[in-house]
């Protein structure tokens, strides 16, 4: 996890928006202004800025941005978060950001909206940015060994069950120490049920990748 001495990478200015964002985000921020009237449109965005700065906290719920339009309004509302977290980490200024939503033919007054919020809000959104890091944990090795209570001369009960400690990890490159990052324990169960998950995740993986 980055620290607050990190810094957000930038890239050039001209970086076209439509080979970062996935067509989800693109057709939500185009329901702005069109399928979502203005006055909900600006309400969904202040709301999207909420939920992006401050994700743990208790945010009351907003009723009138899903009265009309609820699945489109949500799609917007992650498009928005999407938005403001692609153009923190690539350090885009309000002029570089209204050129990108401009270029993916996003509605005016959303355009005008969205880069307003983001230019009086860009100081807390970077700090946000840096709270959360820009890496997850790298896991290169993975240790496993078996663990069972049994009956000893101290304990006169013992559930018999085998259990199994993981422990996942990396190698540093510069010295080859290795490094653990979580150690957890399970049950055979569990550990299937978490071998099956993997499984799915390394389907999807790769039925994405030849899409």
């Amino acid at each position: 996890m980055a620290t607050a001495a990190a810094s957000c990478p930038a890239v050039e200015a001209d970086t076209d928006a439509s080979n970062l964002i996935s067509a989800t985000v693109v057709a939500g921020l185009k329901n702005l202004g069109t399928i979502l009237t203005p006055p909900i449109t600006k309400i969904l965005i202040a709301n999207s800025l909420k939920l992006t700065l401050h994700p743990d906290a208790t945010i009351a719920p907003v009723p009138e941005i899903y009265a009309n339009n609820a699945a489109s309004a949500k799609q917007s509302e992650y498009a928005v978060v999407a938005l403001y977290a692609l153009a923190t980490k690539h350090a885009w200024d309000g002029l570089t950001l209204r050129h990108q939503l401009e270029g993916l033919a996003v509605h005016s007054s959303a355009v005008d909206e969205l880069t307003r919020v983001y230019e009086d809000n860009r100081k807390d959104l970077v700090l946000r940015q840096l709270q959360v890091g820009h890496n997850f944990p790298h896991i290169t090795d993975v240790q496993w060994r078996i663990v069972c209570d049994v009956k000893s001369s101290t304990s006169a009960s013992s559930t018999g069950v085998a259990q199994f400690c993981i422990n996942l990890g990396r190698f540093q490159q510069s010295s080859g120490e290795r490094i653990t990052i979580v150690e957890f324990v399970c049950n055979a169960e569990e550990l299937h049920s978490l071998i099956n998950r993997l499984k799915e995740i390394e389907r999807h993986c790769n039925q994405m990748a030849i899409r």
